[in-house]
């Protein structure tokens, strides 16, 4: 059977954005991301809001990307900066009420980023 890959346009165009912004900025992580993305939505990642918490106890200085859906609604106790494809509410409400910022993938494309600063959660 044939890879069709994702059939809604705004992830299509995302991952196109995506791979455009590798090769302009010469970052592999945005390609990776896009990779990523290009996958069914089944296999597509979710993470829980208290992996992020943990990682950003443990790396504080990173912004974390997720190629899929951040999820949950535990207290997190470290602030993150997090950049996610969707989050759910409570998710959300978590991260910003912890003064972290979240952010979706379609705007983070759109800025610029030290690729030694970024870290893709999985």
């Amino acid at each position: 059977m044939k890879r069709t890959g994702p059939t809604k346009l705004s992830t299509r165009l995302l991952i196109a954005g995506l791979e455009k912004k590798a090769i302009k900025e010469k970052q592999k992580i945005w390609k990776t991301i896009a990779e990523k993305l290009s996958k069914p939505s089944r296999q597509r990642i979710e993470v829980k809001v208290s992996k992020i918490s943990f990682l950003a106890g443990k790396y504080p200085e990173k912004t974390f990307i997720i190629a899929g859906k951040a999820i949950g609604n535990e207290a997190m106790e470290n602030k993150a900066e997090v950049i996610a494809l969707s989050y759910s509410e409570g998710a959300k409400k978590s991260i910003e009420q912890s003064n972290g910022t979240a952010m979706l993938l379609k705007e983070a494309a759109e800025k610029k980023f030290d690729s030694s600063k970024l870290m893709i959660v999985a």
